[in-house]
Parts: structure tokens; C-alpha cells; sequence
């Protein structure tokens, strides 16, 4: 970091925590206002609980309709043989509200409304983040995928732009912060617990920064964020997660978890989700999710059947559920660039050759990287999933 940042990182971090409330279970209340009754998509029956010995999970999202936050989601709480405890919400790919409403309602959908959602941080670690973006565009080109970023920040998760897809959640999100859900269910799951940071890392840093206690109690963190060898996809250094708060990521990946694997873009950019694939889905008889995809997605496929997309998060759901799937991983150790410049968000990984530690850059850990996967196989779990 430049010294500036390091000079004011913990100011940052006390303004970030500043209106934090304590996590608690239950429902938080918005005086009011009360959830839209639209009509839409009739929800799932409850899920059958996890099975005994189910591996938990929280999943740290940036959240979007259908998106691959919640493909990955839909994975996770579709395998009785993981225990999700909870949603955390960050912003990202969508302000953190609209995140909130969109993994709420979804739950609902699949009949998993047992699973908690509590919103988190709402913008970067470094709030300023946003405010120098029109200077760094000028200096070193306008990124063409902003995420929240290119909107104006709802006021409620009830308040959005449009009703999220079947209307706005009868549920409604846990009080407290996302930090803090973090922090307490770890107490409560020592070294069981497996952290999904699949949007911006900002709930995760303040977690441990706040509460490095926890550190050596959580299991795993499973990250989708970076590009290593090939250039990022919002700037040409930077991949999209680790762009929108590069502090963040920094801060998460240099602390000393007991494992972290990563999926960046080079192995996310190789998967594409295509027609043929989306048919695969939505054949046979219809479930919640087969409607959620043929009315969200089915529009853009008759418009462009050739349309395709990567399927980015999913990937880290995949590789938790059937380690085989990896194809080609590497050892390294990492950081990320948060110096502001060209390069701000880059990622990089040293090899445990070159930089075996003690040679390694001074703070850095080290992690599995996974830069390929079996595709066929991928696609069989992920078909699979989204067709329970």
C-alpha cells in the first residue's frame, strides 16, 4: 500500500465499522415499510433439513438475479450435504440492498427460507473508493463494467429500482452486521466453518480485522477474484471483485487462514454457459428454479441463441463440492496491488519455487490457485444442482 493508506487504513476501518451493529438472530424491522405483496413464482416447500455431518458454509455475496452468486447459492443449498448457515451481503456486482433482496427472495423460491441473510458492508473498505473513480478513468481508461458503481444506491431492500424477479421478500434480514454473523458463527463452528468470498472481500476483512481471534477457527476460504496470468476483465490489470475494493483483498488474502484456494478469471473465462446448456436445465418437469431460469435467462437465448456467458462464481461451488473437478492448480503465493495506479486490483502470485518461503514477498500466504477445470464434469454437478 502507499503510505498515505497506510497512515489511514485504521481511520478507514473505525468509519467502515462506525455504524455496525452487533449481530444478533432474529429479524430486523424497517418502520414503515413492509414488503411488496406481488404476485409471482409461488415459492418451494420447505428443503429437508442438512444431513448429519454436513459441511458448512457461509456465502459472502454480492448477490444478483440469477446471476453466479446465486447459481453458486443454489449449489450450496441444494446438497444436503452442506449446511449453509447463512448469507452475507456486500456490495459489488449490485448495491448491498439490492443483494439482500435478491438472496432473500431467491431462498424463498427454492424453499430455503431457513437460511439467514444479513446485509454487510455497503461500500468499500476506503470509502472514498467510489469518489476517485472519474479521476482514474480519466488517467487510465474508463473500466466498462462498474457493477454498483455504474447505479444509484437503492435507499431500502425494499425500496429497489424494480421489484426483484416474483416480489420483494416476506422475509426479512437478520440484524446486525455481516461481519459480525461471520465472527459468531465461527465461535460457534471452530474450525468448521468455510467462507465463500465470492464478491468483494470487504465483510471478510472487517471480520478479521476486527476479530483476528478467529483466524485460526475458520476452516477454509474459497475465493472467486483475480487474474493472474492474463489480464483482468475491468481493467486490464484487475479482475472485477478484487477492483471494487483492492484493500479489502489484500488484507483478506495476507492473513493467515488455515487454506485458501482461489478461482480467477482464467479459469472462469474458459467455462461458458450456452444454449445447449441452459436446455439441459430447463427440460423435464419444472421446478422453481427451472422457471426462475426460463423466464430470467430464456429471453436472452431466443434473442441471440448463440448468446454465452461464463459462469464465473459457480466454479468455487464446484470445487468445494467435487475437488476432482479441478484440472489444473498451482501452489502460490499471493497479494494484490493497492497502490493506486494502472495496476491498482492486480493480482499476483509468486511461485513456491522461485519464492519458497523464506523467499517469499514479505506478508504474503500462500494459496491453491485453480486455473482449469474438467468442463464435462463441471457441467454434470452444475446441471445436476440447478435441476433438484
Amino acid at each position: 500500500m502507499r503510505r498515505s493508506h497506510l497512515l489511514t487504513a485504521a481511520a478507514a476501518l473505525a468509519c467502515a465499522l462506525a455504524p455496525v451493529a452487533v449481530y444478533t438472530a432474529g429479524a430486523a424491522s424497517e418502520p414503515g415499510e413492509a414488503p411488496a405483496a406481488a404476485p409471482g413464482p409461488a415459492a418451494a416447500p420447505p428443503a429437508a433439513p442438512p444431513a448429519p455431518g454436513a459441511r458448512k458454509v457461509i456465502v459472502d455475496a454480492d448477490m444478483g438475479e440469477l446471476n453466479d452468486d446465486a447459481a453458486t447459492l443454489f449449489m450450496l443449498a441444494k446438497d444436503r450435504g452442506v449446511h449453509v448457515l447463512g448469507v452475507t451481503t456486500v456490495s459489488g456486482n449490485t448495491w448491498v440492498e439490492a443483494g439482500t433482496a435478491y438472496s432473500l427472495r431467491q431462498l424463498e423460491l427454492i424453499g430455503r427460507g431457513d437460511v439467514p441473510v444479513v446485509p454487510g458492508a455497503g461500500e468499500p473498505l476506503f470509502a472514498w473508493r467510489q469518489s476517485r473513480l472519474p479521476g482514474q478513468d480519466a488517467l487510465y481508461g474508463k473500466s466498462p463494467y462498474g457493477g454498483a458503481f455504474d447505479t444509484k444506491r437503492p435507499p431500502s431492500y425494499l425500496k429497489l429500482p424494480k421489484p426483484p424477479y416474483g416480489g420483494y421478500p416476506k422475509a426479512r434480514p437478520g440484524n446486525g452486521a455481516a461481519a459480525d454473523f461471520i465472527v459468531d458463527q465461527v465461535r460457534r463452528h471452530p474450525g468448521q466453518v468455510t467462507v465463500f468470498a465470492i464478491g468483494p472481500a470487504t465483510n471478510l476483512a472487517l471480520a478479521v480485522r476486527t476479530h483476528p481471534e478467529i483466524v485460526p477457527m475458520i476452516k477454509e476460504v474459497v475465493y472467486m477474484g483475480g487474474a493472474f496470468d492474463e489480464p483482468g476483465n475491468t481493467t486490464p490489470a484487475a479482475e472485477f471483485n478484487w477492483w471494487f475494493d483492492p484493500e479489502s483483498a489484500k488484507i483478506a488474502l495476507r492473513t493467515p487462514f488455515r487454506k485458501q484456494t482461489i478461482v480467477p478469471n482464467e479459469a472462469a473465462m474458459k467455462v461458458l454457459y450456452t444454449k445447449a446448456r441452459y436446455d439441459r436445465i430447463v427440460a423435464g418437469p419444472q421446478t422453481p428454479i427451472k422457471k426462475m431460469f426460463k423466464d430470467l435467462h430464456g429471453p436472452e437465448f431466443a434473442r441471440n441463441p448463440r448468446y454465452t456467458t461464463p459462469v464465473w462464481d459457480s466454479l468455487t461451488a464446484a470445487v468445494f463440492l467435487d475437488p476432482g473437478v479441478i484440472k489444473r492448480a498451482e501452489e502460490r503465493y499471493v497479494d494484490v496491488d493497492a497502490t493506486e495506479g494502472p495496476n491498482y486490483g492486480r493480482a499476483m502470485g509468486y511461485g513456491t519455487r522461485e519464492f519458497a518461503a523464506p523467499r517469499n514477498p514479505a506478508g504474503t500466504r500462500r494459496a491453491t490457485i485453480v486455473f482449469e477445470v474438467d468442463q464435462e464434469r463441471f457441467w454434470n454437478l452444475y446441471v445436476d444442482r440447478m435441476t433438484r
